[in-house]
């Protein structure tokens, strides 16, 4: 246990927090414009934005985006031992993890986050014996604000998690909780049902719960619930152990000013690594937060939007076939006098004598010029109109599509490289904190299906695999993959014509073509068994034989007479 005063530690912890709120509190009004726009809400004004009328202009450009980024991808563990028997069961617990803790959904949304705030966050702990991966809102975490958002693990002092809501009573059976603390909150929090907030993050969570007010949730702020709900923070934060003489990295959970656990986070997970995954497709060595897909499009919304607005007011207005008339005629007093459809409004002279029509001008070339924008955004952010699926007004020609959809693939692929190390990473994590509490975690009991589809089964608990040499993480992403692979056979088709009758190549070849099929390596194995024994036929002359077909007779030699 690292020795070490309470009070400077909450007075430290106090001011990383607001140092690193601070600097994240300025992309706050860029993250919620983001997602209103996303959400398709609009802010009504009296100037510019007077109807309720939204472009998805945000939504379609981060659906494409979402849909060409890519699949999550494959992740396979090779032990550096070489023993084969880990790798199998080590990939079979990954693909079980994968589908019991819905992955693959969590990965969608962890793309979107990306898409719209410019930055996601994957938290890894072990819950009930089994290992989770919780997706935290942007809002929720801060970061050391000095740290190289590119190596957080080595250069960040601290990561906060925040805005954590736990029920009090939960709290009080945690064993690893400072019992005293918690006497103290008891009492603080006497009679007391609902949400109960901390007062230093009442800021930081209004600009959470902004969104969601926006969104029509009433009482976002004070819910009415049956029991109390704490508000805690966990703190990861690298303090110095004077009896060792280097940093280690520590849990800190502070609930108001009470700090409930101060662990080495070696004796809680047994990892020395922050258990956090983050990815950006935008990465900047001076700012954590950077610019989003969603920042590029935001602006553009607007302005479209605005426009859209006036667009609906004026053609409402030129439908009302209001007028004008001389109001100092005797006698003329038309009998409406309010501002509405066919209305009339006097005037002093003489409009046209008696009356003339209110003239409102047609704006309907703001069509073209709502057109333009929207083609602003979609080549900045590589969403075009090809990639969404719609056809573009004039004729082109077949090489025209194929040339623009292979330019903006190979603009979203790049995101995708940031999306692949992050994988890998997060395999790497993920692979050291199951090894670590191996003893810890449940038996599962697996199934493998092979190629010729029976089921086998096998109980395995992660000390089956534990590695002696560690563990080699490959990410596959099938993106890249396949692009790579359409792009490898289509040089081998045309270098396969100088080398005709190459054994060797032409094994490569079916090769490549096989693993473009997607094929198992067990299925890949069978084909080229298969054409194997084919080639050793004919290398033979002997002739494959078909169900049915004659064997053929010998003609008899002719005896000289």
């Amino acid at each position: 246990m690292i020795k070490i005063d309470l009070n400077v530690l909450s007075t430290t912890l106090e001011k990383n927090r607001q140092s690193a709120f601070d600097f994240q509190k300025r992309r706050h009004d860029d993250w919620l414009e983001n997602y209103q726009l996303y959400r398709d809400k609009v802010v009504i004004n009296r100037l510019t934005q007077r109807q309720s009328v939204n472009v998805s202009l945000m939504k379609e450009t981060v659906k494409t985006l979402l849909a060409r980024i890519d699949d999550a991808p494959d992740v396979f563990f090779d032990d550096q031992a070489n023993d084969k028997e880990k790798e199998i069961l080590a990939n079979a617990y990954w693909k079980d993890y994968l589908w019991r803790d819905k992955l693959e959904i969590k990965d969608i949304v962890d793309k979107k986050q990306v898409l719209i705030y410019g930055r996601t966050w994957k938290i890894l702990n072990i819950v009930q014996g089994l290992p989770i991966c919780e997706i935290f809102d942007p809002y929720d975490v801060l970061v050391d604000r000095m740290a190289d958002p590119s190596d957080l693990d080595n250069t960040a002092q601290f990561i906060i998690l925040q805005h954590i809501f736990k029920p009090l009573k939960n709290l009080e059976r945690n064993p690893l909780y400072n019992k005293e603390a918690l006497k103290r909150l008891r009492i603080f929090f006497a009679n007391k049902n609902g949400l109960v907030k901390m007062a230093e993050n009442q800021e930081s969570l209004a600009a959470k719960n902004e969104r969601l007010e926006s969104m029509g949730v009433p009482d976002i702020e004070n819910p009415e619930l049956g029991e109390t709900y704490v508000e805690i923070n966990y703190h990861f934060i690298k303090l110095y152990d004077k009896d060792k003489k280097k940093e280690t990295l520590c849990v800190v959970c502070k609930a108001e000013d009470e700090i409930l656990m101060v662990k080495p986070i070696k004796e809680l997970l047994g990892i020395d690594f922050f258990p956090t995954n983050t990815w950006s497709d935008d990465i900047e060595r001076t700012d954590i937060y950077p610019d989003a897909v969603a920042d590029i499009v935001r602006t553009p919304n607007k302005v479209v939007n605005a426009w859209l607005s006036q667009l609906v007011e004026n053609r409402t207005m030129r439908n009302y076939g209001m007028n004008y008339y001389d109001s100092t005629i005797e006698g003329f007093i038309p009998p409406m006098f309010e501002p509405k459809p066919w209305g009339w409004y006097p005037v002093p002279g003489k409009p046209k004598e008696v009356f003339e029509k209110v003239d409102i001008p047609e704006l309907s070339e703001s069509l073209d010029e709502m057109t333009f924008m929207i083609g602003m955004v979609e080549r900045a952010t590589a969403a075009t109109a090809t990639e969404k699926g719609v056809k573009e007004g004039r004729q082109i020609t077949l090489g025209e599509v194929k040339l623009m959809t292979d330019k903006a693939t190979e603009r979203i692929t790049s995101m995708a490289k940031f999306y692949r190390i992050a994988w890998r990473e997060f395999g790497e994590k993920w692979i050291k904190l199951v090894e670590a509490n191996a003893g810890k975690l449940k038996e599962l009991e697996l199934y493998k299906k092979s190629f010729k589809g029976n089921f086998f089964s096998k109980k395995v608990k992660p000390t089956m695999f534990k590695s002696t040499a560690g563990w080699n993480i490959r990410v596959i992403s099938s993106a890249e993959q396949e692009q790579e692979s359409l792009n490898t056979v289509e040089k081998l088709a045309a270098i396969k014509i100088d080398f005709q009758g190459n054994e060797a190549f032409g094994k490569i070849y079916k090769k490549k073509l096989l693993d473009l099929a997607k094929l198992s390596p067990d299925e890949i194995s069978e084909v080229l068994d298969e054409e194997k024994q084919k080639q050793e036929v004919i290398n033979t002359g002997a002739l494959p034989m078909t169900p049915g077909q004659l064997v053929p007779m010998p003609t008899p030699a002719m005896a000289n007479v």
